[in-house]
């Protein structure tokens, strides 16, 4: 069958050549049942997802200040949401699977996530299957799968997020921002992104405050990726893995002469799956061939929440802007842009 570890780099992480011996470590979970596979996976690559996710939820600003009527301003922003170093490992809870276990109960039961190193615990994969009518037992011992290794690498680890908007200023005080991507088609695998945002200055709505020396203002922002890569599409096999961010912001900033400080507070709501679809067949120990229908389905969530932004614009021509900021939330973010602004 095609290899399903394989097929997991290659959507989420990008990697298109890795150890056949670690592809094999998942195929076997995977034959422990689609609930046990899933489980598995979702602690392992849930740094992952929970990276780009936050990521898609930051750059949408870098000023309180709306544009006037027809002003716009283009930027593109690179985003490094910090996987911290805990998550290089996953507690095994056995509690939550039917059919994989540790060979060693009393042993070591943190495993390595994505970013993780090598391990040497064995998980014991157990369980009845029926052939031709009759029932069987199959038990198989295998060391878990090894993390990348990226957690010994010098210096903090993130998921790069790019993000390229446009901001236009239409009426009250009011910009709307859209983020697009075409879809983009390589040897099988698209990949496509839109968003869309609206900021408002609200200042202008409270008696007194606008005499006030500053801009505040309030944003709501939604942006969503998809990609999709088609394992074999004769035989109707593809994964493809979504992600969404949705944020709501608070903004306050104060321009002086080229340079605008500027903080935001709000929250996250951040959403991710992927998925693998098709029928794929595995051998087994038995050379009894076993068929899985969409062996992999996977929702990643709970790595959004509140979130508090401090950061600066500097002008280094007149109609372009360097911004840099730093995002405290629950994979802390720093995001770097350069914008072509008209006011």
């Amino acid at each position: 069958m095609k290899r399903i570890f394989t097929v997991i780099t290659l959507i989420v992480f990008g990697v298109f050549n890795f150890q056949q011996t670690k592809a094999q470590e998942f195929e076997n979970i995977v034959t422990s049942g689609t609930g046990d596979a899933n489980t598995y996976l979702k602690n392992y690559m849930n740094p992952f997802a929970a990276s780009l996710g936050n990521g898609l939820a930051n750059g949408w600003y870098n000023t309180a200040k709306p544009h006037k009527t027809l002003g716009f301003d283009l930027t593109l922003n690179m985003n490094f949401a910090i996987i911290p170093d805990a998550a290089s490992q996953f507690d095994f809870n056995a509690d939550t699977y039917n059919n994989v276990r540790l060979a060693n109960p009393n042993g070591d039961s943190m495993l390595p996530t994505f970013t993780g190193g090598a391990t040497d615990t064995r998980l014991e994969i157990f369980g009845q299957r029926e052939i031709d009518g009759e029932p069987y037992s199959f038990e198989q011992e295998i060391v878990a799968p090894d993390g990348f290794g990226l957690s010994d690498l010098p210096g903090p680890l993130a998921v790069p997020t790019p993000t390229v908007q446009l901001g236009v200023g239409i009426v009250k005080n009011t910009d709307l921002i859209i983020r697009y991507t075409p879809e983009i088609n390589v040897d099988g695998l698209s990949f496509q992104s839109f968003g869309f945002g609206v900021k408002h200055d609200f200042k202008q709505w409270i008696p007194g405050m606008k005499l006030l020396p500053f801009d505040l203002s309030g944003l709501v922002g939604f942006n969503k990726i998809s990609t999709n890569y088609q394992i074999d599409e004769a035989a109707g096999q593809f994964a493809e893995f979504n992600a969404s961010a949705t944020t709501i912001q608070a903004i306050i900033s104060k321009k002086l002469l080229f340079f605008t400080p500027y903080a935001g507070v709000g929250v996250n709501i951040v959403k991710s799956n992927f998925a693998m679809k098709g029928d794929y067949v595995f051998n087994e120990n038995t050379n009894e061939e076993v068929t899985v229908s969409n062996p992999i389905d996977i929702d990643f969530d709970g790595s959004g929440g509140p979130r508090f932004t401090v950061g600066a614009r500097l002008k280094i021509l007149w109609v372009l802007a360097l911004n840099v900021d730093y995002t405290i939330q629950k994979y802390n973010t720093l995001s770097v842009g350069l914008g072509l602004n008209i006011r």
